[in-house]
């Protein structure tokens, strides 16, 4: 699982690496800060629909959903693991 999450991690940054050295290389590039302004000051309701879009996927993400009772602490390392669990 973490090979998926450095995969990801890695393409979001070389894509984001390659639309800014567009921006700065090109006389008339967009970059992505400047972009985020122009959006915002046509449309500033976008700013709190990101800011929301990004706390949901926080939670999505990072909440500790596991009930308690699908939950064992390892009586080796002390280390809390799902029921189930390989590792």
């Amino acid at each position: 699982m973490r090979w998926v999450w450095l995969i990801w991690l890695l393409l979001i940054a070389a894509s984001f690496a390659t639309l800014e050295w567009h921006a700065l290389s090109t006389p008339d590039g967009l970059s992505l800060s400047q972009w985020t302004v122009d959006l915002l000051y046509a449309w500033p309701l976008a700013g709190p629909l990101i800011g929301m879009g990004i706390g949901i996927l926080l939670c999505h993400f990072f909440w500790p959903w596991t009930p308690k009772q699908k939950r064992v602490i390892c009586g080796q390392c002390g280390r809390t693991l799902l029921i189930g669990d390989k590792t």
